[in-house]
């Protein structure tokens, strides 16, 4: 089963290379079954990138793989593909024998937002924090003097 989140700044094509690699990289797994079973469902999720031109502004969140059926024996193949309703942050692969549903954890975060400024001798920071987004407003640098003259 994969699971694949992809963030707002990362470009499809790279993601579908990537996704080239890893397909190649399953060609060495010893198990046939699990070999075919990886590379079946890195094929269902590259052709399920390919449906988008470019990356979704939130980002998008891809799960991919066989579930088995409620009498325990049957399989079905499911792909479902996710554009958040909060940016994405880090890029993530997982190709393992469960789902990785901890993708989605971040959207269930508190909503309220934060504005904080840092001021230190180099400048100031002005920024928002929402969850486990942060958002720089405004940066300002100075250079101010050395505290120290020159002579003895």
């Amino acid at each position: 089963m994969v699971t694949l989140v992809i963030p707002p700044k990362e470009k499809i094509e790279q993601t579908l290379g990537f996704l080239g690699n890893e397909y190649a990289q399953a060609a060495n797994i010893k198990s046939k079954q699990t070999m075919t079973s990886v590379q079946n469902a890195i094929t269902s999720t590259r052709e399920k990138l390919k449906l988008y031109r470019h990356t979704p502004d939130m980002g998008l969140i891809i799960f991919c793989g066989q579930i088995l059926m409620d009498d325990n024996k049957t399989e079905k193949k499911l792909t479902l593909d996710i554009v958040p309703f909060r940016a994405c942050q880090h890029f993530m692969y997982r190709c393992e024998n469960k789902f990785h549903s901890s993708a989605l954890n971040y959207l269930l975060e508190d909503d309220e937002k934060f504005g904080f400024i840092i001021v230190d001798g180099a400048g100031t920071l002005f920024a928002t924090l929402q969850g486990n987004v942060r958002n720089i407003l405004q940066k300002i640098t100075v250079e101010l003097p050395k505290k120290h003259g020159r002579g003895g």
